[in-house]
Parts: structure tokens; sequence; C-alpha cells
């Protein structure tokens, strides 16, 4: 008989496994405080399933939002309409929450059919893409083409004005890091790039900066999100000092330096809004034979009625 509990700090931790590493830290700490839900469903005292959300109120506390982080059932025991079960369950908890909508991001994958018979059976929006996630490593990037690379690289450096300059970002200045800083909490897009998210987990190897004259401009900041994984995180130029081979440049010089500086064979990972067309058509065109996997993420919603 499957048993299903909303679980508590004391019985999530059985869960663990069933989730990514990622939010494993989210069921160690599981609070009232917190606002994240975990449901889990066992067989004979056997943790067999779990569904991972988290909720918020927006800007103006009229609206209570939510999103689910993970559902994930063992393998053994699918197409028994546990994930279905499982999303339910969630559903009647968000709603006595008083949530108003919840969404739930995913990247395409052999079981993403599953997941879209699911939503859709429980009456979640069509899935809308809204990235690529690229992933690469240095194995594929060291056997390709990569005179290609290295020679796109220096046109577009021939064509950056001797007033920038890519530095690498852990030679950022405390001045400078204060200006962006300043810059963070009144500038909207700057805000949405932060360069200091996840300031601990940076990778000095390939992280870079962009300056005009004296001023920061841009960056390019990568993370080490595992030992043998860099995500390249946020890429950023101020609109006023665009054209977008300015990104560009700076992406192609981080992706040679982790080529060419990297002492193990570690993998990259980025993603890019699917409206970036300009960006999109660049991986396409120019990055695709160096890459081992392009994917597509997409997200479903499903609102409540009040």
């Amino acid at each position: 008989m499957y048993s299903f509990t909303i679980l508590e700090q004391d019985t999530a931790v059985n869960y663990e496994k069933l989730t990514y590493p990622y939010y494993q830290r989210l069921l160690q700490e599981l609070t009232p405080e917190k606002l994240v839900i975990a449901i889990g469903v066992e067989f004979e005292s056997e943790p067999i399933g779990l569904i991972l959300a988290t909720y918020w109120n927006s800007s103006n506390h009229s609206k209570i939002y939510a999103k689910i982080l993970s559902l994930f059932v063992v393998p053994s025991y699918r197409c028994q309409g546990l994930g279905k079960a499982l999303l339910g369950r969630m559903e009647i908890e968000l709603q006595s929450r008083g949530c108003c909508e919840v969404s739930l991001s995913y990247v395409e994958s052999p079981n993403s059919p599953t997941l879209e018979k699911i939503l859709n059976q429980s009456n979640w929006t069509v899935p809308n893409a809204t990235a690529l996630i690229c992933y690469a490593s240095r194995v594929k990037l060291e056997q390709a083409s990569q005179p290609h690379l290295i020679e796109y690289l220096e046109k577009l450096e021939k064509k950056l004005p001797p007033s920038y300059t890519i530095f690498f970002w852990r030679d950022l200045t405390a001045q400078e890091h204060e200006a962006i800083e300043s810059q963070i909490q009144t500038d909207t897009l700057v805000r949405q790039s932060n360069p200091f998210t996840e300031e601990s987990k940076i990778e000095p190897l390939n992280s870079l900066g962009l300056r005009y004259q004296n001023k920061v401009i841009g960056w390019m900041i990568t993370h080490r999100t595992a030992p043998d994984t860099i995500r390249y995180t946020q890429l950023f130029v101020e609109p006023d000092f665009q054209p977008l081979s300015r990104s560009i440049l700076m992406l192609v010089k981080s992706i040679l330096i982790h080529v060419e500086k990297a002492t193990e064979a570690t993998k990259a990972t980025w993603q890019t809004d699917i409206n970036n067309a300009q960006m999109v058509n660049f991986i396409y065109r120019r990055l695709a034979p160096y890459l081992d996997e392009i994917r597509k993420s997409f997200v479903s919603t499903k609102s409540f009625k009040a």
C-alpha cells in the first residue's frame, strides 16, 4: 500500500536521494519559515517518490506564487500513477496555503513525454520553450576544429576599441565591487545579472570582466558547481556599451581559457534565453560543433481559482 506524507525535517532526510544535490539542503532545513513543501510517497516504509516545491508572496504581497522544484519517482515504480498523484497532492497543499499559480520548469530529456502527459492530464498549460541549455566537455572542445574558434576570437578582439579592456574577475578592485553593488540597488538590468550571486563559488580560472576606461561595464561570470563542472552563469554588457559582439567576445575568450588552462577534464554548461535570437543563432552557427549537446528548457503553469 502506498503512503503519501507531507514531510518534516526529521523525516525528509530519508528522501534526499530522490532530488537533485542542490535541493537536498532544503530537505535538511525543512522548517515552516522556509516556505518549502515536500511530499513523499513510500511503499513498505521505503521512500519511492518525492515532489518538492517553494512558494512566495508577490512584491506587493497581494498574491502567492509557487514553483515545483523537483518531481521524482523511483524507476521501478513508474507508470503506476504516482507522479500524477504526487503532483495532485502538491496542488491541494499549495491551494490550502493561498497559492494562486504554480509553475514547473524542466529540461527536455527521454523522460519529458511522461512528464508532459502528466501535466496535460492535470490541466496544466502546454509547455513553452524558455531557453537553450548547452553542454560541453573540454575533451570535445579539444577534439573539435579549434582554429575556427580561435580565428573568430581574434576577429572580435581586433574590433574591440582600445578604450575597452578584458580582465580576470579575480582582479576586480574593492572600489569596483562597491560601485557594482550600488548599481545593483538602482539598475534593474544589473540586478538581474548580479555578478555576486553565489560569490563563494565563482570560478577564478575563466570569470572575466569588461572595463570601459575605468568603469566595469560587463562580465562573464562562471561558477564551479561540481569538481568536474563549470557553469557559465552571468553574461552581461551594459546596453549603452553593446554591440552583441562584445558579449560574445567575453564568452568565447572564457571558453578558450577553460580549454587551455583547466588542468582536469572539466565539463561546461550554460543557458541562453530562447528569445535572445542573436545569441541563439550564434550558438547554432558557431558553437554547435564544439558542444556535446543542446537541449531546450520548458515551463508549464497552472492557475487556481480563488
